[in-house]
């Protein structure tokens, strides 16, 4: 009989350490928040000098609630829970073959998913091959941190409402700068360096107006063609913003489908040189705005709190008188740049290159975002952008 017990157990653990060495490689999970923490819990850094291979995610969100990203992550960030608050604290994020971070299930599932990035210092994300950020369905920008963004296709996009409510935003380099079925400025600083539109609202979905609203914040826009573009309604009703278009074509600053409600606004066109200056007067010789151009540009437009409808303002050049022109709040569908103002002179010549961006320079609260300054939509229908699939490479960072 002690025989027979000693045998069963020696079988026992050699079974044991069997099942031990022919356990699989599982993904690290990094500083996972634990199962019964609350949504609103804000968690330690979850992912720190992370790298992925070129057929998968770097990292994979997988859980509701707040995750911090910081450090070096080299690879795709993929966000498959239904509602995550994404902390970018200083974090650097690379993705050579996709979006940089990207928010889908999938599995074309129709549930609903929340993506907030809240900005919390100095952060980049770079997209070698599509968007900088993607928002299965909506996608909101907050926080008081700046971050940089560089991507082939979008810098900001989302499928259906894109909220933009604080931070700075410079997108340096993209096809189009922010894109959505539904587009919202309500503050913070965003600049956007485009070599198509520069904000654009639009949609493939039958039944659905695109909409830009913009209703506080301080805005740039560089833009290669038109500078805020809504398939459907446009609305300035605050915040300061200037478009600037570098378009080798007839891009336009205003471009809506439907009748536009703005603020007062001023309108130059022309062409104007890198280095120029461009400023704007009040008629008591107050200054409401100073640009200096790193690029030139062949249209201008300024929407400026200060600004009265029907008012003749003066608008220098380099130091010199250039031009009065009357602030208007009348844009009719489709009308681009040059209404409300007359032509501005033949300054510079214009290459038709897309240009290094440095930066605008206003003063008189209407100061840029802070270091560099920035500068095929589907519309809900790229919901269907599934992740990149996992590969045999290095495992993903799986946040559960």
């Amino acid at each position: 009989m002690k025989k027979l017990a000693l045998f069963m157990i020696l079988a026992l653990i050699l079974t044991l350490a069997g099942c031990a060495a022919q356990a699989p490689n599982v993904p690290p999970q990094v500083n996972a928040p634990p199962t019964n923490a609350p949504s609103a819990m804000p968690t330690e850094p979850i992912a720190q000098s992370v790298s992925g291979d070129d057929s998968a995610p770097a990292v994979i969100i997988a859980t509701n609630g707040e995750h911090t990203l910081t450090g070096a992550i080299n690879g795709q960030v993929l966000v498959t829970a239904a509602n995550v608050t994404l902390i970018l604290d200083n974090a650097t994020i690379t993705c050579a073959d996709a979006s940089a971070i990207l928010g889908d299930d999938g599995n074309g599932q129709k549930k609903l998913q929340e993506l907030t990035v809240k900005l919390v210092g100095i952060s980049s994300v770079t997209s070698g091959a599509k968007h900088g950020i993607q928002g299965k369905d909506n996608l909101t920008i907050t926080g008081d941190g700046s971050l940089e963004v560089t991507a082939v296709k979008d810098g900001l996009h989302a499928g259906d409402t894109l909220n933009f409510e604080s931070g700075t935003v410079n997108v340096l380099s993209s096809y189009e700068g922010v894109e959505a079925a539904y587009v919202n400025l309500i503050g913070g600083s965003l600049t956007t360096h485009a070599s198509d539109d520069g904000v654009n609202a639009a949609s493939d979905e039958e039944g659905v107006t695109p909409s830009v609203t913009i209703s506080g914040g301080t805005h740039f826009i560089y833009s290669g063609s038109d500078g805020i573009d809504s398939n459907g309604t446009l609305t300035i009703s605050g915040g300061s913003t200037a478009v600037l278009i570098y378009a080798p074509r007839d891009g336009q600053t205003f471009d809506a489908d439907r009748p536009a409600t703005v603020l007062p606004t001023l309108n130059l066109q022309g062409k104007f040189a890198a280095g120029d200056v461009i400023a704007v007067f009040a008629a008591d010789g107050k200054s409401l705005c100073e640009i200096t151009l790193d690029t030139a540009i062949t249209a201008a437009a300024f929407t400026l709190p200060e600004l009265v409808n029907g008012t003749a303002y003066s608008v220098t050049l380099n130091g010199a008188e250039f031009q009065s022109v009357t602030a208007t709040t009348t844009v009719a569908a489709g009308m681009g740049a040059g209404f409300g103002g007359g032509q501005g002179g033949n300054r510079g010549d214009w290459s038709g290159e897309m240009p290094d961006w440095n930066g605008a320079v206003p003063p008189d609260g209407f100061a840029p975002p802070n270091g560099q300054n920035g500068g095929n939509f589907g519309g809900r229908g790229e919901r269907g952008n599934a992740p990149i699939p996992p590969g045999n490479g290095t495992a993903p960072t799986i946040i559960t």
